[in-house]
């Protein structure tokens, strides 16, 4: 077992760390999740760097890295601000590996070079509003067959990053009153800017620099070709994608969660309370300690998963459980730094607020923490709770 970094991962860590103290600076992250803009131009700085092409294959343009390498960029640009990691997580994650993992070689060789270049973003539009968690049993928005085109009729919610995708990555339901939940499922690349589609922005606690937002379909027309993998196949398809997602957004959640312990370690050294340091008492050192130890914790199943899903190796249980620890300590993490802050922490003018904020979401979302566990429980051999 070796948790040494090889040259090129710190290469990375190095360009990265300049990168996001250059370009991704506190006042940047504050006026982005103040004004909820989403970070257009730095999207294009990424792309330049050749960040949107780390994770993906060199015959499409990337430079043949890793759900590692993802795993880090995500991370690192998550401390300055949880909306810049997803904002680079939506296209690589929802749309590149997407392609990657089920697209068909036209779809890769003509949409991947363009999302690598930055000229493309890619959102994926899953959620429904009948169930939340309980995807497969909600999903009701169908794509009817004709012609050799499909006419999509429908509504989603949650959607990040819908108002600023070129194109959607849709499932749809082809198949009704399938035998199993799973199956008659379909999954379409839809033009965002296609007739019938309404995008609604919707407002939200944190993370607002990366907007989400309602979608409904009214007989949207999509060609025949854009029906990424198999017809009726697209919730097994999409499992590997669901995959990747858990492990990116334990990612922004170890990010979040480095940030509010960094901003708090150094309030502590700072702030002084009777003639002293506020580290130098035994009840913020307990803060602080139990903090690190829990995002170190969260780390090494992070990264486990990630070389899992990386090596293409069974990982379902164990992205899961990336997401559910690294989640819980980001916000655990948070919290305890809005009491190190005392006040200061409830004042807007100081970054710890936003941390809370922003960790908040992903105890619930994409897919509760509770229902986690019951996920992880069934792959543990224990009897289906839901």
């Amino acid at each position: 077992m070796d948790f040494e970094m090889n040259e090129e991962r710190r290469m990375l860590m190095d360009t990265l760390r300049k990168f996001v103290a250059k370009e991704c600076t506190a006042d940047f992250a504050r006026r982005i999740d103040e004004t909820e803009s989403f970070p257009h131009e730095l999207y294009r700085k990424m792309a330049d760097l050749g960040f949107m092409g780390l994770p993906f294959p060199s015959k499409y343009g990337g430079l043949d890295g890793s759900t590692i390498d993802e795993g880090i960029i995500i991370e690192e640009l998550s401390k300055a601000s949880a909306a810049i990691g997803l904002t680079y997580f939506l296209s690589t994650c929802f749309g590149g590996k997407s392609l990657e993992y089920f697209g068909t070689d036209r779809q890769r060789q003509t949409l991947l070079p363009n999302l690598i270049s930055g000229d493309l973003m890619f959102s994926l539009a899953l959620t429904e509003p009948g169930g939340g968690t309980d995807i497969l049993g909600s999903l009701r928005t169908s794509a009817t067959k004709k012609d050799g085109r499909y006419f999509v009729n429908g509504q989603k919610t949650f959607i990040t990053g819908a108002h600023v995708a070129d194109y959607l990555i849709t499932a749809v339901r082809t198949r009704t009153n399938p035998i199993k939940k799973s199956d008659g499922i379909s999954v379409l690349i839809i033009d965002a800017k296609s007739p019938g589609i309404d995008i609604r922005p919707l407002k939200k606690l944190g993370i607002r620099a990366t907007g989400s937002n309602e979608i409904f379909f009214n007989n949207v027309d999509v060609p025949e070709e854009n029906l990424m993998g198999e017809e009726h196949r697209g919730w097994h398809q999409l499992t590997n994608t669901l995959n990747n997602e858990r492990v990116a957004l334990a990612a922004v959640s170890l990010g979040i969660g480095q940030a509010a312990f960094d901003y708090a370690y150094k309030y502590a050294l700072e702030r002084e309370a009777f003639s002293r340091p506020i580290g130098s008492f035994q009840a913020i050192q307990n803060y602080l300690v139990e903090a690190a130890t829990e995002l170190e914790m969260a780390r090494l199943i992070t990264y486990k998963a990630a070389w899992l899903q990386s090596h293409h190796r069974k990982c379902a249980k164990e992205t899961a459980m990336a997401k559910l620890a690294a989640s819980e300590a980001g916000f655990k993490v948070a919290l305890a730094g809005m009491r190190i802050l005392g006040g200061y922490g409830y004042m807007m003018e100081y970054d710890m607020q936003r941390f809370f904020r922003d960790a908040e979401l992903f105890l619930v979302a994409p897919i509760t923490n509770e229902m986690i566990k019951n996920f992880v429980a069934l792959e543990m051999g224990l009897p289906r709770s839901y």
